[in-house]
């Protein structure tokens, strides 16, 4: 159960520097000196739920006299059971709810000075906000220390941990190729050096892993034509590796925290432009002088997004093998279920997932804690299960997984929607449309370089017709071998979003539409798609790399199109197919997962004939008793 956290202290301490820091508020972003919104924080940085207990995405302002709490619908519930009397909520998608800039524009004056530390926002974060306050005569400053770790008497420590080479095998191109494809980049833009901000696109430049944010690991990046080099935590990489980097043209330099003023500072004076991303943290790209600084979307991220054979071939591979781990999990969990099992709960559940998803060809570990939902924690669209919530699985009521793993070919994301008894209408219909969505967008040819939020509507377009939609803006996100989720631009959403470049083949991207009613259920359904080329020259379709079968009691026939139950057999054959062969090769499944296997993906016909000639036996049955 989440409990408030009484703040009064740690609230009272923040604002004891705001005389010696000479400001009136003080901003708290969600994030450290690298993060740029797609992970969540480590423990060491997570500053909001020092000061406030909440531990979801958000912002927080401390004035001298409030403390307020930004955050978007997936938090809502969250944040009002942690947050105590010292807090006022902002909910974000509420239209008279003022954000950051127009709440400080209206309460504070002209003259008056807002404090943050600079490296916990983004260098595009600071000018942004710099000039909204300027307007209103705000000025925006970076302070001489963290306020909160001044006062965070329980801080975790931020230690790195270690760090290891990722094979080209798995890779599929050595670091040299992957630095020359880079200059090459930075060439035609007429750059000097780039800064390497993004930890995903430092690990998968230099083909390395770690766990600081497993897969990836605290780092920058620094490249130029005559150097690389690779700025890590102290003890954090061996020797050996290191000689092996030094090979390839990097050099090693264990002085994270001293980036910004030793050998970044080295490169930037020697240069005339130097290309940031739009993430890197201002602390350390305000060191570059404004008119040497490139400020857009970093070379590194197109390279990584488009995957090369081996990539492509390996994530293929891996998401076989997780979708055999789901399909045992299933098998598994009606099985418990059937023989009346009580003590199967959310958190059994999640560790049984992990443990099918572990028995799997390359495994390394989990790719994130599993949303395992049942009934009304369903409609918690990011619900993850503690002690506190932990439900007992049943029949009453839909249960929802989303579970990934980290395999060295391939990271993993796949989501299921199930009712272990009879579901109710709405909730048919509700999964119905997300299906129907789902197939609507898996099966669309669109033009290359078409970007995500050309394609969001096919997923929603069968919700908007009965008047409800999900409250998430992404239907889709990028995903990569041994890498961590929502990576890059490359997305599918609701609104344009300016760094994307459009979609190109062999780029994967989830496909993951749903619906969520506070306080009932929630149905999301998730397979990752690969973009292939269409029989027409500059047009692209989908490939579907995920085989785990529908629930078919769960589809609303009358709503399906001939179209839709063709597509649905036909998917559901090429499920029953992969997933035999995979097991006539493994040693590790259970024989009943075969018999699971072919009943879950019957025609859709054979599947609703047997249905109504058992209600006509049920019939029969009931008539003949009396």
């Amino acid at each position: 159960m989440l409990l408030a956290v009484n703040t009064t202290l740690i609230l009272s301490l923040i604002r004891s520097h705001f005389v010696e820091e000479s400001i009136q508020a003080y901003l708290i972003p969600n994030g450290g000196a690298q993060h740029d919104g797609l992970l969540m924080p480590s423990l060491c940085e997570e500053r909001i739920v020092g000061v406030s207990g909440f531990s979801g995405i958000g912002s927080v302002l401390v004035t001298k006299d409030a403390a307020l709490l930004w955050t978007d619908p997936r938090f809502y519930e969250e944040a009002e059971k942690t947050l105590d009397e010292n807090w006022t909520l902002m909910k974000l998608s509420e239209p008279e709810v003022p954000d950051e800039n127009e709440y400080l524009s209206q309460n504070f004056p002209s003259g008056s000075v807002v404090g943050v530390d600079a490296k916990t926002y983004s260098i595009s974060q600071w000018y942004a906000r710099s000039a909204a306050l300027a307007s209103s005569g705000i000025t925006l400053k970076t302070t001489s220390q963290n306020l909160v770790d001044a006062e965070w008497k329980e801080k975790p420590i931020c230690s790195g941990e270690t760090i290891v080479e990722y094979p080209v095998q798995f890779a599929g191109k050595s670091v040299q190729d992957k630095l020359l494809q880079l200059r090459n980049a930075l060439t035609a833009k007429g750059v000097d050096v780039v800064l390497v901000s993004e930890l995903d696109e430092v690990a998968w430049l230099f083909n390395l892993r770690g766990t600081d944010f497993p897969p990836v690991f605290y780092s920058f990046g620094i490249v130029s034509n005559a150097q690389a080099v690779i700025l890590i935590k102290p003890s954090t990489i061996d020797e050996t590796l290191k000689l092996k980097l030094k090979e390839a043209g990097v050099t090693v330099v264990e002085e994270y925290d001293e980036a910004e003023a030793s050998i970044f500072n080295s490169f930037v004076k020697g240069s005339k432009k130097v290309w940031l991303s739009k993430f890197v943290n201002a602390g350390m790209a305000l060191v570059v002088p404004p008119e040497k600084q490139l400020i857009k979307l970093g070379p590194v991220a197109l390279l990584e997004a488009v995957k090369n054979p081996t990539e492509v071939q390996g994530l293929r591979n891996a998401h076989l093998r997780d979708s055999l781990a789901f399909v045992s999990f299933f098998s598994w969990l009606e099985d418990e279920i059937d023989k009346g099992n009580k003590e199967v709960t959310e958190l059994t559940a999640s560790a049984k997932v992990n443990e099918f998803q572990s028995k799997g060809e390359h495994h390394v570990m989990s790719g994130y804690e599993s949303i395992s939902a049942y009934g009304a924690n369903s409609a918690q669209p990011l619900y993850r299960p503690t002690p506190e919530t932990n439900k007992v699985i049943s029949t009453d009521a839909v249960y929802l997984l989303d579970a990934g793993s980290h395999y060295l070919d391939g990271t993993t994301d796949i989501t299921r929607t199930i009712h272990l008894g009879m579901p109710r209408d709405i909730e048919k219909d509700r999964f119905t449309r997300i299906l129907k969505g789902h197939i609507a967008l898996s099966t669309k040819v669109f033009p290359n370089k078409s970007t995500g939020d050309r394609l969001d509507s096919f997923a929603r377009q069968f919700l908007w017709q009965d008047g409800v939609d999900y409250s998430y803006f992404l239907t889709g996100h990028s995903i990569s071998p041994y890498m961590y989720l929502h990576y890059g631009p490359h997305q599918i959403t609701t609104t344009f979003n300016p760094d994307d470049s459009g979609i190109e083949e062999n780029m994967f991207i989830s496909n993951e539409p749903g619906y969520f009613k506070d306080g009932e259920f929630g149905i999301r359904i998730e397979n990752i798609m690969r973009m292939v080329k269409a029989k027409f020259d500059g047009y692209l379709e989908i490939e579907l790399i995920s085989f785990v079968p529908f629930q078919l009691k769960m589809i609303k026939a009358e709503l399906m199109t001939s179209e839709e139950i063709a597509w649905l057999d036909s998917y559901h054959k090429e499920c029953r197919e992969k997933l035999m062969e995979l097991i006539d090769n493994v040693d590790y499944v259970d024989p009943s997962v075969r018999l699971w296997l072919i009943e879950a993906t019957k025609s859709f016909a054979e599947f609703n004939s047997r249905k109504s000639n058992q209600k006509l036996q049920l019939i029969h049955k009931f008539i003949h008793s009396r």
